[in-house]
């Protein structure tokens, strides 16, 4: 993850060119006042990933549901497409 840390001043001069920089690269601004870290600029995309994340983290129950999901990858137990099709389609949930 890239990071540039700027003053509020410089931030404030380059705002607009900030944003677009954020949206489109996904870089992540510091902006210091005195100093100190003050605040962090990131695009709004980058933002709601990290609250779904943090969401999702907070549930023990879907922590342990994607681990099992990889341990099964790792262990190549999947089903393949045209399993999951054959097995909705059996019970109904699908048209044939």
């Amino acid at each position: 993850m890239y990071m540039t840390t700027l003053s509020v001043a410089d931030a404030r001069a380059n705002f607009s060119k900030l944003i677009e920089s954020a949206v489109t690269t996904h870089e992540r601004f510091d902006v210091t006042r005195n100093g100190d870290r003050a605040a962090v600029l990131l695009s709004a995309d980058d933002y709601d990933s990290l609250l779904e994340t943090v969401d999702i983290l907070s549930h023990p129950d879907e922590v342990a549901a994607i681990r099992d999901g990889l341990a099964d990858l790792a262990h190549e137990d999947v089903s393949s497409a045209a399993d999951v099709r054959a097995a909705m389609v059996a019970r109904g949930r699908l048209t044939a």
